[in-house]
């Protein structure tokens, strides 16, 4: 079953959240009339809830969800949701002398909004996996496309699903016992006993006469029919299907940030982002500024060719932390722990990151984002290429400041593959409450530092 946008878990996470700032409020107020300011902020505080449940999975859920993913959806919604209306309050009111207004009621909203999901998610799973809404299902096929379909269906009694049996011209003894029924040649008869619910073909591409065969069959019989695409060595995570006019295409993988309104979310906050932290923090780059030119000859600024996005070169900027070398040594040699290029000030800007701040300069002009793929050199992104045959999906999008591998420690002289599964994982997981997270887990994260020198 597939996780979809709920509109009553919405409605119940506003009323639990007026509840919970009414209650709040009655307690320490009693029954008396609530302000206008008050008023505006709970039209503010849904009109934020819905901002984050379209951007978000908040309130997406199905069976097959995990816990843990909720929950922690729930955290950062709720974090969100809270930094805003704090920032609201401080701006347009007083919140001092109000915080126990404000904060009880997140607090109370957080957990209860938790609890009602683990709730809905337990109830659900039971009833499902008890019988109820559960569809029986009619398997063509006896192949290796045919085993993986039976092991699920058998193998996962939430998902909602039950085997009545198998039909195939080829099956074998090495598939689950007891649901064989016989030859393609009885689909009719055993469709036509109303047991069935549904039908799903799992028959290989080469039979592609025999698939639109059955296809023909079930509409004929009127039972809703699917089939399972023998493309399990290509397609490695979710399917997204497409069209090209009337022509249905199917994509390999999930990328949220080919929509344009993901790209225009994501490049609105890039822009807002870099701009306030290259504002705030000039002064700083003073300072950095005039201790590298004082304890180190050579220019300040590092300047080197990086793989963007769409395999488009661009000139990435960073303080510079080593000494000056030749173009070739720079550009095809990989810092190592203890490297004894990088200066005394090195070593303390980079194990802080302080280094890549310039790169926000980067951000701020289209070349790169603030969370995405950290960009490599041309020199190993073509050795990584050869390694890995998948390295190059990170360039489906921009390159980044941080990332999901940087934040889970994969940096420099690490494995590059695990490397690379952390960038495809965020390309084809993408939201913008995911760039929050990483950019929470670089500033306070523990794993961001290990392995930065």
């Amino acid at each position: 079953m597939k996780p979809s946008k709920s509109a009553t878990i919405f409605i119940f996470d506003l009323i639990i959240l007026y509840a919970a700032f009414f209650g709040v409020f009655v307690h320490y107020q009693g029954f008396v009339a609530i302000s206008y300011k008050a008023n505006i902020l709970m039209v503010f505080v849904a009109l934020m809830w819905f901002l984050i449940a379209v951007n978000s999975s908040i309130v997406s859920m199905s069976t097959e969800t995990r816990m843990s993913s909720i929950f922690k959806d729930t955290l950062l919604g709720y974090s969100l949701l809270s930094v805003g209306v704090i920032g609201a309050v401080s701006v347009f009111g007083n919140f001092a002398p109000n915080n126990k207004l404000i904060l009880w009621p997140l607090l109370f909203g957080l957990c209860i909004s938790s609890l009602m999901r683990f709730v809905f998610l337990v109830c659900a799973r039971h009833f499902v996996t008890e019988g109820y809404q559960q569809k029986h299902v009619l398997l063509l096929g006896g192949g290796r496309v045919a085993e993986k379909a039976m092991n699920q269906i058998t193998g996962s009694r939430h998902l909602g699903y039950r085997l009545y049996g198998v039909l195939s011209d080829d099956y074998h003894e090495s598939l689950p016992k007891g649901f064989y029924l016989g030859k393609l040649d009885r689909f009719s008869e055993i469709v036509r006993s109303g047991a069935v619910d549904e039908v799903i073909i799992a028959l290989p591409l080469r039979l592609e006469t025999m698939i639109v065969e059955m296809v023909n069959k079930c509409d004929h019989e009127g039972i809703r029919v699917r089939i399972v695409p023998d493309f399990f060595r290509i397609i490695r995570n979710r399917a997204v299907l497409d069209r090209l006019g009337d022509i249905p295409l199917i994509g390999i993988r999930t990328e949220p940030l080919s929509l344009l309104k993901n790209r225009i979310v994501k490049r609105t906050f890039d822009i807002c982002f870099s701009l306030i932290v290259l504002l705030i923090l000039s002064p700083f780059f003073l300072l950095i500024i005039l201790l590298i030119k004082f304890t180190s000859p050579g220019p300040v600024f590092f300047k080197q060719n990086r793989v963007g996005a769409n395999n488009v070169e661009f000139e990435m900027y960073k303080f510079r932390s080593m000494t000056v070398q030749a173009k070739k040594a720079s550009d095809t040699v990989w810092t190592t722990a203890d490297d004894s290029r990088v200066t005394g000030i090195g070593k303390f800007i980079r194990k802080g990151n302080i280094d890549e701040l310039p790169q926000f300069w980067n951000v701020l002009v289209g070349d790169m984002s603030v969370v995405g793929p950290r960009p490599e050199r041309e020199y190993f992104v073509e050795q990584f290429k050869n390694d890995i045959s998948d390295y190059k999906v990170r360039h489906l999008v921009k390159s980044g400041i941080t990332g999901w591998a940087q934040v889970n420690g994969w940096r420099g002289d690490t494995s590059i593959k695990r490397r690379i599964e952390c960038d495809i994982h965020y390309i084809e997981d993408w939201s913008f409450v995911f760039d929050l997270r990483i950019i929470w887990l670089t500033l306070f994260g523990r794993e961001t530092n290990r392995n930065a020198y």
